[in-house]
Parts: C-alpha cells; sequence; structure tokens
C-alpha cells in the first residue's frame, strides 16, 4: 500500500499556515458590512473603502468558515465510499488538494494586497492588518450635510439646525469606537494583561456573570458623556423647541441604545475603561454586587467595586495584585 505520509505532511505544512493567516486578515468576519453608526448617511470616500474592506473578509469567511469544511466532508465522503475505486479516490484527492490550493490563494492574494496598501494607503503604521490600517483613514464616513438638515440617529454626525441651544454629538473616527458603537461592546485590546484573567476567575467564583463592557478609547468615553450631557445636563429630553426636535430624536435614540435614560454618572475623562483597568459586569437577578460572598470573591480575583453612584456594576482592577 502506498505511504500516506508526503499527503499528510503536507497538509500539515498546509494547516501550519493556514491558521497564523487566518487569524492576521481578522477572520472570521461576520458583519456588519456597513458600520451601524454609518448605515443610513451618505458615504464618503472613507466608507467606500470601510465596505469594501468588510466584503473582501466577509467572502474570505464563507470560503473558510462554511465552502471549505464542506469541500473537505465531500471528499473525506467520497475516501470512505471508494475504498478500492482509483477513479472516485483521485476525484476525492483532486477535490482536497483543489480546496487547499483554493483557501492558500485565496489568504496569499489577501495578504499581499495587505502588504502592498499597508505602505502605499498608511506606511506609517507597519505591523496593522488590512482591516486595521486600511478603514477610513481618518476621512469622516459622511459626507457633510450643510443646511439646516439632520442626520437623525447617526451618533457624532448629527447637524443641529439654526437656533436650536444644544451642540450635536462630535463625529466618531476612531476604529475601535466605531467598532463599539456597532454592537462589539466588549474590547479586551489595550487593557491590562492581568484583567481578563482576573475577571474569568472572579465570574467563575461567583458562579456565573457577564462582561458588557471592557476597554473604551476616550473618543468612545467622550461619546457616552455627550449623550448623558445632551439628554440629562442640558436637558434635551424635556426640551419642546421645535429646532430641536430632529436631534432629540437622534440623541433619544443613542440613550436607549447605551442605557443612559436614568442619568446615571458617566466620566467625561480619565475613566478606568480608558486605563485598562476597569470593567463592566453584570448578574444574575440572584447575584447580588454588594453581597459579603461576591466581595469576597473580587478580593480574591484582584477587583474591587467601587460601587459608584448609579454604576453598581463597574468593577476595577487592583494595581500591582496577581490573581493567578
Amino acid at each position: 500500500m502506498r505511504s500516506h505520509t508526503p499527503f499528510l505532511a503536507f497538509f500539515f505544512v498546509v494547516g501550519a499556515l493556514v491558521v497564523p493567516a487566518t487569524a492576521h486578515a481578522a477572520i472570521p468576519f461576520f458583519g456588519p458590512i456597513i458600520p451601524a453608526a454609518y448605515n443610513v448617511c451618505p458615504a464618503s470616500w472613507g466608507l467606500v473603502i470601510t465596505v469594501i474592506n468588510n466584503i473582501i473578509s466577509l467572502l474570505i469567511t464563507l470560503g473558510i468558515v462554511f465552502i471549505a469544511p464542506l469541500m473537505i466532508a465531500y471528499s473525506g465522503f467520497l475516501f470512505v465510499v471508494n475504498p478500492v475505486n482509483p477513479s472516485g479516490k483521485e476525484k476525492a484527492k483532486g477535490i482536497l488538494r483543489n480546496t487547499i490550493f483554493g483557501i492558500i490563494i485565496a489568504l496569499s492574494g489577501w495578504m499581499i494586497v495587505d502588504a502592498i496598501m499597508a505602505v502605499l494607503y498608511n506606511p506609517g503604521a507597519a505591523g496593522g492588518t488590512w482591516s486595521s490600517l486600511i478603514t477610513s483613514g481618518g476621512i469622516d464616513p459622511c459626507l457633510e450635510v450643510s443646511g439646516s438638515l439632520q442626520q437623525a440617529g447617526q451618533p457624532g454626525v448629527t447637524v443641529v439646525p439654526t437656533g436650536c441651544p444644544v451642540p450635536a454629538l462630535s463625529p466618531l473616527t476612531d476604529s475601535l469606537a466605531l467598532q463599539m458603537e456597532g454592537g462589539q461592546t466588549v474590547i479586551w485590546a489595550n487593557t491590562s494583561p492581568q484583567l481578563q484573567s482576573c475577571v474569568n476567575k472572579f465570574i467563575d467564583k461567583v458562579g456565573g456573570g457577564t462582561v458588557t463592557s471592557a476597554y473604551r478609547p476616550q473618543a468612545y468615553q467622550t461619546h457616552l458623556y455627550e449623550i448623558r450631557d445632551r439628554w440629562c445636563t442640558q436637558n434635551l429630553k424635556t426640551n419642546t423647541n421645535t429646532l430641536c426636535s430632529a436631534l432629540k430624536s437622534a440623541i433619544s435614540a443613542e440613550v436607549t441604545k447605551h442605557g443612559l435614560s436614568a442619568c446615571g454618572a458617566v466620566a467625561a475623562t480619565n475613566s478606568t475603561h480608558g486605563s485598562g483597568t476597569g470593567v463592566d459586569i453584570s448578574f444574575p437577578s440572584n447575584i447580588s454586587h454588594g453581597s459579603a460572598a461576591v466581595l469576597k470573591a473580587a478580593s480574591e480575583s484582584c477587583l474591587t467595586w467601587p460601587n459608584y453612584s448609579n454604576d453598581a456594576v463597574h468593577y476595577s482592577l487592583v494595581a500591582g495584585c496577581s490573581c493567578q
């Protein structure tokens, strides 16, 4: 019987190459194709570049996560049902070979374009991936709308009609802030190396819980602060000025989206989320944040519960503590 060692070695080498390449390419990607923060605004070139990049990532994801496994499974089926049929076995090998080569070609093409475009588009950001370098490039994803038009529901890009005393939200251009606004609220990038492991240990000790927020770039912290400021401090929620009605509708949607209707405390700067040492954790109704058992578990996991006014879900990492 002919040895399968060369074939297995080939498969192993391909897997070793594909897995890190796939991780580098920020795959799998399942959308949204158009960031939720800008899904109804007039698109600028920055948003076009972002959408093209997302489409490419989605196509590679579909090929690797869905099509390739089906083809590999089909080739395995042909091997099983054709144990002594040479033509059937050759067909199975051909399908498996072509599938693997297709994955290699797709990822190689992605990486080649990544390298070329990263140099041409943003040479000062070497070391990043295409999806992180070639997004909006600092270009406002939405075209400027002049006059008294209102882009309702678009955070940070609303245009205040003349006469409304309440200012609009500042534009969101930070890539991580846009990810969070699009629904990816839990980001562990830029947090303390201890934070995630300590949080996992804490949740395990308590017996359940969900992290709802970890790292926040200052741009996103400012975004939350401005929503709360416009709605609560500047009383847009009770404003009856017709010139502010469109802005009121837009920010009302943001208030609901971010759970700020209670007008709880939101820091403008110096948030522990921004320094990478803060995290928000929600527990089931049968678990109380201030209970002795939870506080003990937090202490054993290098976390403290500041019990901020109107922010009972926040925990901070104890400096210099190790929960390993």
